[in-house]
């Protein structure tokens, strides 16, 4: 019962972030609000089904309602590589650029799909109370994209923190790269993702202040 209010608890933090850039995306149109939106909204439907599998139960709809869980995973995640190098350009960050990040996109969300969604195939499994689907299969294709796309993060936000001294966006990040590496259970990887996601909208919504941006200008000029 505890997990399964925990997971609610996360999903309802995701989706407040995923609201907040909507929120600021209608104020200033500053595209670089999207992609934390969408990646926000997906994981707090990813949340949202873990809640909900314990009153649901494993069956038909548990299992049609986890499947975009899996894919928004391998598909949607990835986005943030190249938001990633845009924020770091906008930042002054000189020789951030998004041409191999891009191809590096492509292929990790190929591998993906290769390796986890053709066929994608779930059993039901219990944890602490909860009931998700989980695939019947580990494979490199489903590790892949968020692994790429965690240390692709990492880099920029180091570049970012040398060039402008904003430290948070890399706190967050190595957050979500020691716990991943440490491999807890998912409901500790959940948390610390809402502080990865938690660091990216904090440094779009601080990249998107019409002063930041003319600050970098500024420095890049120098």
């Amino acid at each position: 019962m505890l997990a399964s209010v925990l997971f609610a608890v996360l999903a309802a933090g995701q989706l407040a972030l995923a609201g907040r850039c909507a929120l600021r995306f209608r104020e200033n149109g500053d595209r670089l609000l999207l992609v934390p939106a969408v990646v926000c909204a997906a994981l707090a439907y990813d949340n949202a089904v873990l809640a909900a599998g314990r009153w649901i139960g494993a069956g038909a709809t548990l299992e049609s309602w986890s499947a975009p869980r899996f894919v928004a995973h391998i598909v949607l995640t990835p986005l943030l590589m190249p938001w990633a190098c845009a924020v770091a350009a906008r930042a002054g960050v000189g020789g951030a650029r998004t041409r191999w990040v891009r191809a590096a996109v492509a292929a990790v969300i190929v591998v993906g799909v290769a390796g986890e969604l053709t066929p994608l195939t779930l059993e039901p499994r219990e944890w602490a109370g909860t009931v998700r689907y989980t695939t019947a299969h580990a494979s490199l294709g489903g590790l892949l994209p968020p692994v790429v796309t965690v240390v692709v993060v990492l880099v920029a936000a180091v570049a970012v923190w040398r060039a402008r001294g904003y430290r948070l966006w890399t706190v967050t990040t190595v957050i979500m790269t020691v716990v991943s590496a440490a491999m807890p259970p998912m409901l500790l990887t959940n948390c610390a993702e809402l502080v990865f996601t938690g660091g990216v909208v904090a440094t779009a919504l601080w990249l998107a202040e019409p002063s930041r941006a003319s600050g970098a200008e500024a420095g890049a000029a120098h």
